[in-house]
């Protein structure tokens, strides 16, 4: 079945509306809590990992299926949310940089709504800007101002690994989302696998937004298209009756790129204009945690 395409707002857009306090919020749908973490409020269950504590076992669940599960529960205090936000100029093709700036924009809202803090690392060969994580509706603007007026930046190589050691340098914990279209090898040493000695303090989300065109062309495609490459500054003529070896091309590419970060201990959710992002965010935040 074909997605419905959703409407997308432009940086500009999103400044406008919480500026002229036109609505309550410009995002689709209702955000549920996707922050979690320690606390008294039951959120649910999933199966024990290495690193869990014996009293948060549910027996009855052991009891049921055999296999031993935790209760996990709604944070009792704040905590610090951090984007990553990648401005390189490969963002900027079609749709992504509305969209990447909409869920970075719907992400501080809600984290700024549960009275969490919020920070943002704009980064693409180099960290362009840092705003530590800090409380308020006037926080959240500095953060949508740096958004809106962030402008793509040309580069050869967009380097991640800066922007991850920004963020292990300057703040102490941290549930971390990188938002970026991820078309770049990556290379970096970082791990946020979860310790039993709870050393880790970052818990890192990566959301890959993408055009339609990046992740698969339709069967049948025909012609010739010119495609310029954004970090390379390089042109290429893309044969569309090739789309299948096309597809199967790009496939492996983001099964590259999720493996990477998984042995990183990444998380990784792929996102295009046609999604409904916050509830494919919502799904994303309640599936375990990579081991």
């Amino acid at each position: 079945m074909k997605k419905t395409e959703k409407s997308l707002l432009s940086k500009k857009e999103l400044l406008k509306i919480f500026i002229n306090h036109r609505v309550h919020s410009p995002f689709p749908g209702d955000w549920e809590s996707i922050f979690k973490g320690l606390g008294y409020e039951f959120w649910a269950l999933r199966e024990m990992e290495p690193a869990d504590p014996f009293k948060n076992i549910d027996w009855k669940a052991k009891a049921k299926t055999g296999k031993f599960y935790v209760r996990e529960f709604l944070a009792e205090s704040y905590f610090n949310v951090m984007l990553l936000y990648d401005i390189s100029r490969s963002v900027n093709f079609g749709r992504k940089d509305m969209l990447q700036a909409q869920i970075a924009v719907s992400l501080a809202y809600s984290a700024i709504m549960s009275n969490d803090g919020c920070g943002l690392i704009l980064f693409a060969d180099d960290i362009v800007e840092y705003i530590p994580p800090r409380m308020g509706r006037s926080h959240f603007m500095e953060i949508l101002y740096a958004i809106a007026r962030a402008e793509p930046v040309s580069c050869g190589a967009t380097n991640l690994g800066v922007a991850l050691n920004e963020l292990i340098n300057e703040v102490p914990e941290s549930l971390t989302f990188i938002l970026s279209d991820f078309m770049y090898p990556l290379d970096f040493s970082y791990s946020f696998h979860h310790t039993a000695h709870g050393t880790n303090k970052h818990e890192v989300k990566a959301i890959q937004v993408l055009e339609e065109c990046e992740i698969e062309l339709p069967p049948g495609a025909k012609g010739i298209l010119p495609l310029y490459d954004y970090e390379s500054g390089e042109t290429v003529a893309l044969d569309l009756g090739k789309w299948k070896a096309y597809n199967e091309s790009m496939s492996r590419m983001r099964a590259a790129t999720r493996n990477r970060l998984s042995r990183a201990g990444i998380d990784l959710l792929t996102i295009s204009p046609a999604d409904d992002f916050a509830r494919e965010i919502n799904a994303f935040m309640k599936k375990p945690r990579t081991i």
